[in-house]
């Protein structure tokens, strides 16, 4: 959609009716976050790189540990990518109708964030199972146990568990304004 559809469509749905409020909202949203969800798929396009690269280090190190602990991030990081990748893949609107339009936009938007989320959620268990395997290699396949890997242990299960409940709170709430968004395009159609 390209800023003079944008702008149409927008002073379309102000002029329109009070149950458009919705609609309106979640355009005035997506315009907000444009870049940052450009900003946000370079990011993450930048982590799979890392993640890559450093499962490949790892991997040609040579030890045990680090062997496993390389293959555990390789598949960990094409878990994650393929994650991110489905959540995206949502197909984009083509309606002729403006206000049909508008809605299926609106729409579009709303299904994707909620699909990130559920994304987000399932990588964390894949994380968390990564934690798991992580921990059981350095006491399984080394023989010595320090004080900083329990600390990154510890480091790791906490970001996890935030980053979970942000992401379920995240999914809440945009389920409810898919919800919304759904009813007011069932009404478009009747």
């Amino acid at each position: 959609m390209n800023d003079r559809e944008w702008s149409e469509l927008q002073r379309l749905w102000k002029s329109g009716p009070t149950q458009a409020a919705p609609v309106v909202a979640e355009l005035e949203r997506l315009g907000r976050g444009r870049r940052w969800a450009a900003l946000g798929i370079a990011v993450e396009a930048l982590m799979a790189v890392a993640g890559f690269a450093l499962s490949v280090w790892m991997v040609t190190r040579g030890s045990a540990f680090l062997l496993v602990a390389g293959l555990t991030a390789g598949l960990f990081t094409a878990a994650t990518c393929a994650l991110s990748v489905w959540a995206r893949k949502v197909p984009r609107p083509n309606l002729d109708d403006p206000i049909g339009r508008a809605v299926a936009v609106a729409r579009r938007s709303v299904f994707v964030s909620v699909r990130v989320a559920t994304a987000t959620i399932w990588a964390l268990v894949v994380g968390q199972v990564f934690a798991a395997v992580m921990a059981f290699a350095r006491a399984l396949l080394t023989t010595e146990a320090n004080l900083a890997g329990y600390v990154a242990m510890g480091a790791v299960q906490l970001m996890l568990a935030t980053w979970l409940a942000f992401a379920f709170r995240h999914y809440q709430k945009r389920s409810t304004d898919l919800a919304k968004l759904d009813a007011i395009a069932a009404q478009l159609k009747e």
